[in-house]
């Protein structure tokens, strides 16, 4: 199956539909679980749907990867904050297309990603990312259990 049979939409509209946004919540986190707590990518996912952009991916109506994103002035970029492709879907081109949809033509991008996971890091790279930061983060002294993006 190539990415032919695929749609693509913006799944972030007015009103907030909070069944593709569960949708959206349950498919990334079946893929970012060992990165976020559900608890924090649902607070990101709502954040994206009211103030970001969400696209969807869809097969025979079913959604199949997603990604939502969100423009930050103090960066002057679009900055990806999540993505996700079902596995049978990946290496299709999927997540390309899903993160040429969600970028704002007019401004860069950006994305944070969490060390350990080099296939996401050659993913970027290849549909042109470019490393420019490091990023240190520190807990807070009262929450030692948070994942790497909590």
């Amino acid at each position: 199956m190539s990415g032919k049979n695929i749609e693509y939409r913006k799944i972030d509209g007015e009103p907030i539909d909070e069944k593709e946004m569960q949708k959206s919540i349950d498919l990334l986190h079946e893929y970012l679980d060992e990165f976020i707590s559900k608890d924090a990518l649902t607070e990101d996912v709502k954040y994206c749907f009211s103030k970001g952009r969400v696209v969807g991916a869809y097969h025979e109506k079913e959604l199949i990867g997603v990604v939502v994103g969100v423009y930050t002035s103090f960066f002057d970029k679009f900055h990806i904050g999540h993505i996700a492709v079902k596995e049978k879907f990946q290496g299709k081109g999927i997540g390309s297309e899903l993160t040429e949809k969600v970028i704002q033509e007019d401004v860069g991008a950006s994305v944070h990603l969490n060390i350990g996971n080099p296939e996401v890091e050659k993913f970027y790279k290849k549909i042109g990312f470019q490393q420019t930061h490091k990023r240190f983060k520190r807990t807070s002294k009262k929450s030692d259990n948070l994942k790497p993006s909590d």
